[in-house]
């Protein structure tokens, strides 16, 4: 499974896209594509829905597939696809504190 944090938009409201393998033949395959918001728990906490905003199909095949080159890994490039296929971008990667020396 490939999850990808992503940065909300008014059209769709999703926090994180998950991107699992349907189904494969010799020349394309298929993954399910679901798009989570993040919701506020009873206590005030935040969490993933339960449920997803978008759950749809994502084809390579044709064109799509035959770009399929060595320039990025896998899960990059379908991850890519599958954000363009929404609308949305990947969030920024959260830096860790750095540690003091004292």
């Amino acid at each position: 499974m490939i999850e990808i944090n992503t940065v909300p938009t008014a059209t769709l409201n999703a926090s994180k896209v998950a991107i699992t393998l349907n189904s494969a033949q010799e020349w394309g395959m298929q993954f399910s594509v679901a798009a989570f918001g993040k919701i506020i728990d009873g206590e005030g906490y935040e969490e993933w829905g339960a449920n997803p905003l978008y759950s749809g199909l994502l084809n390579v095949t044709g064109e799509v597939w035959n770009n399929w080159g060595s320039d990025q890994d896998d899960a990059t490039y379908v991850g890519d696809l599958a954000l363009a296929q929404l609308g949305l971008e990947r969030a920024p990667v959260e830096e860790a504190p750095a540690e003091s020396g004292e």
